[in-house]
């Protein structure tokens, strides 16, 4: 009864596009999207934030993420960072940082600053974070 309690609910997690699977086919665990904080890309691998502090190592690559949280609330801001924009708090454009709840400060590189400010410029843009100008 419990085993099939649980392979219910994992079937309930696989189908929801809320959740991604980090790891092995056997040794995998399923992370909500919107507990991640940011990736980090190391070489091959990409290294996975989370909200409560924990990270975790994963086999794919982070422009693997980037295809595949495109449609939610992340953007990559360097060619070793992608962020959930729900965690950015404030853009320093002048000095190209990203400061992220959590004491988080990561760095934005030349050409993804200058197409922030752009998005920024636009008027019609509802951005949920600060300019430090």
């Amino acid at each position: 009864m419990m085993i099939q309690k649980n392979r219910e609910q994992r079937e309930k997690i696989i189908e929801n596009k809320d959740y991604v699977r980090i790891g092995s086919k056997h040794q995998g665990v399923y992370i909500l999207k919107t507990e991640i904080v940011y990736l980090e890309a190391c070489k091959g691998y990409a290294w996975i934030y989370l909200k409560n502090g924990l990270r975790k190592l994963s086999s794919k690559s982070i422009g693997t993420y980037e295809t595949l949280f495109s449609e939610d609330n992340f953007m990559r801001i360097h060619r070793s960072y992608l962020i959930n924009l729900s965690y950015l708090k404030l853009l320093e454009p002048s000095y190209r940082l990203a400061y992220l709840k959590g004491e988080i400060v990561l760095p934005i590189s030349h050409r993804k600053n200058r197409f922030i400010l752009k998005m920024m410029d636009n008027k019609d843009a509802d951005t949920p974070f600060k300019m430090a100008m």
